[in-house]
């Protein structure tokens, strides 16, 4: 979770927290409830934002099966839910021992890569949409986190 509020909290077993410790207390919490509005407007928009993703991979790859299409949104879709609890505890391992690791797997036996690295550029281009560059900064990392650790350095097309 957050090291610094952890900190704090051991501390203020012993005594009272300084001004300096209940500033950065107080910070912890603010950036805490900030990112509980990403993920809040996350979970209530979250149709909205694959249905448009859907559509514009859908004409991407015209070409490609359908069902492999709807397997990889679907994995995106949960890579979403995961990155949005990961930030909010802020912990990116969370990430990757709760679904990436065992997700990567499959994406490599699918040979799906070149649809999802495109699932993630259309999914951080339409979460632009909904979030300001703030909000952006704290949630992309974890998406990229995905990214990186699913499509590798190879993509097959």
């Amino acid at each position: 979770m957050y090291p610094e509020l952890q900190q704090l909290i051991h501390e203020a077993e012993y005594n009272y927290l300084q001004s300096d410790d209940l500033e950065t207390f107080s910070n912890c919490i603010n950036n805490l409830q900030n990112k509980m509005a990403i993920y809040r407007l996350l979970r209530d928009q979250e149709i909205e934002i694959f249905q448009t993703v859907a559509d514009k991979l859908v004409a991407k790859f015209s070409d490609s099966q359908e069902k492999a299409l709807e397997t990889s949104l679907q994995h995106w879709l949960l890579i979403t839910r995961y990155s949005a609890m990961a930030m909010l505890l802020n912990n990116p391992e969370f990430l990757e021992r709760r679904l990436l690791e065992w997700l990567t797997d499959v994406v490599e036996a699918r040979e799906s890569q070149s649809i999802d690295s495109a699932v993630h550029s259309l999914l951080v281009a339409q979460l632009k949409n909904f979030l300001n560059a703030s909000q952006m900064n704290d949630l992309e990392p974890f998406l990229n986190q995905a990214k990186e650790y699913l499509v590798k350095d190879t993509v097959r097309a």
